[in-house]
């Protein structure tokens, strides 16, 4: 499933990797492990950073998800004959798999979710009744603080746990749900977390709520396989009947991912992720190659973008874009693409005021305060409105990663020549785009990408004629 399908989704990959920066410094793993849900995003981010690599994000997410899988089969395999519940074993996989086509979805709901199962293991593995009851008790606020309102999950697992193996002496496991409950309390209570809902729902490992439940349906997977599994115990099954139950299974995951996957994918932020990327990569081409008439309107800015980088944009207007002033640059409703996609154009625009607020806001409103690409831009507008401190500031973040340390030795270098900005690029204006775009021009009515949106702007002013 992971590898046939993750295949396509590598601009997912990309953008997940700017999602939450991971930064060699032992002040900021520190500061993540003392936070609630600390490890799971700390490997999360440890994870992404190789997400920019073509196709180690499918690679990276396949062995997670087939990691929970072995884990799953292997707790299975402890309570009953596992064989006839292998294929269903990928069924908390596929939830998963959904829950990254929302991009308010952060991928610490992954490594949260593998380090609960892990700890289930490590639970049911106990054979001694009693020992197992204290490691419960001592794995309820370890995974709580490590990974988060995922030990939801692990709770009720135990619980069924303990009530299909033991009859009506399992029920001493409610001792588990009354410890998770004093537990969130007390978070909630000294704001270690923000809400009962963050405390015990998967709604602690998104940026904004959403109407997805498919970290719900992954959660309750696990203990309905344990109870599925206690079930078929109490059949006498063949063998070849316990391979085409395992064969069910797997063909119903499929099915299901298949299905729900054609539900919730759209195929136009996709798009504007794609666009994103080779707008930040400066592959204008690819952008002018592949732009479609029925596209959605918001994508119209990359397009334009582009078609202005390769001195194209008034000859090609009339082909490609509405006859409107107002899509010359039009943001997505999505806020942090929506700032991505004002920081990159009004980057090209050179007015490094709007392009320092935009990159600002859309840094703020990422996962982990950290996008390198809006670090880069913050570092060089600040450098050119003079802010030299400001400038250091994010330089020295980006100096702290694996990836983007020639990034920072670059933008240091670009310091020493500072460049020569008119007096109101110093400042954000509100008049809108012809304000913005007036002001640069006035003082430099050459300016090879401006200019262009400039006469653009002209030109629909006065009914769309040249």
């Amino acid at each position: 499933m992971a590898a046939g399908v993750h295949f396509a989704q590598e601009f997912r990959f990309y953008n997940i990797e700017s999602n939450d920066l991971f930064l060699y410094d032992w002040a900021d793993i520190w500061g993540k492990l003392c936070r609630t849900g600390g490890l799971a995003t700390l490997l999360a981010s440890f994870f992404t950073q190789f997400m920019r690599i073509p196709f180690v994000g499918t690679v990276i997410v396949s062995g997670i998800y087939m990691l929970i899988a072995y884990l799953l089969y292997r707790i299975l395999d402890r309570r009953a004959d596992a064989p006839a519940m292998a294929g269903f074993c990928l069924l908390p996989a596929v939830f998963l798999f959904l829950c990254m086509e929302n991009d308010y979805y952060r991928f610490q709901g992954h490594m949260a979710f593998l380090l609960m199962v892990t700890a289930l293991f490590e639970y049911v593995s106990v054979s001694k009744e009693k020992l197992r009851y204290i490691s419960g008790i001592v794995l309820i606020p370890l995974l709580y603080h490590t990974a988060g309102s995922v030990a939801v999950a692990f709770v009720v697992s135990a619980v069924v746990w303990e009530m299909t193996g033991s009859g009506l002496k399992g029920l001493k496991s409610i001792v588990y749900p009354a410890v998770l409950a004093a537990l969130a309390y007390v978070y909630v209570r000294y704001s270690l977390v923000s809400s009962v809902e963050h405390a015990l729902t998967p709604f602690m490992y998104y940026d904004w709520p959403s109407t997805y439940f498919f970290p719900v349906y992954a959660w309750s997977m696990v203990p309905l396989m344990i109870l599925a599994a206690w079930l078929l115990s109490k059949i006498d099954m063949k063998q070849s009947y316990k391979k085409t139950v395992a064969i069910a299974g797997l063909v119903f995951s499929f099915f299901l991912a298949g299905n729900f996957y054609g539900q919730v994918h759209s195929r136009s932020y996709y798009r504007l992720i794609q666009e994103q990327y080779w707008a930040e990569n400066g592959d204008w081409d690819r952008i002018i190659r592949t732009a479609d008439r029925r596209q959605p309107t918001f994508l119209i800015s990359y397009l334009n973008l582009a078609l202005a980088q390769k001195g194209l944009l008034v000859q090609n207007y009339k082909y490609y874009n509405p006859q409107d002033l107002t899509y010359i640059m039009y943001p997505t409703p999505n806020l942090k693409t929506g700032m991505t996609l004002q920081s990159t154009v009004y980057s090209a625009w050179d007015y490094h005021a709007a392009a320092r607020q935009a990159a600002f806001d859309a840094n703020v409103v990422t996962s982990g305060n950290c996008n390198p690409r809006q670090l880069q831009v913050l570092a060089r507008t600040n450098a050119a409105l003079g802010a030299y401190e400001v400038a250091e500031k994010y330089t020295t973040v980006l100096e702290k990663t694996l990836f983007y340390r020639g990034v920072a030795e670059e933008l240091r270098q670009s310091m020493k020549e500072p460049a020569v900005l008119p007096l109101t690029d110093r400042h954000i204006r509100y008049d809108g785009l012809e304000g913005d775009m007036r002001d640069i021009l006035e003082v430099d009515v050459s300016h090879p990408i401006l200019s262009q949106f400039h006469q653009l702007c002209k030109i629909l002013e006065k009914g769309g004629e040249k």
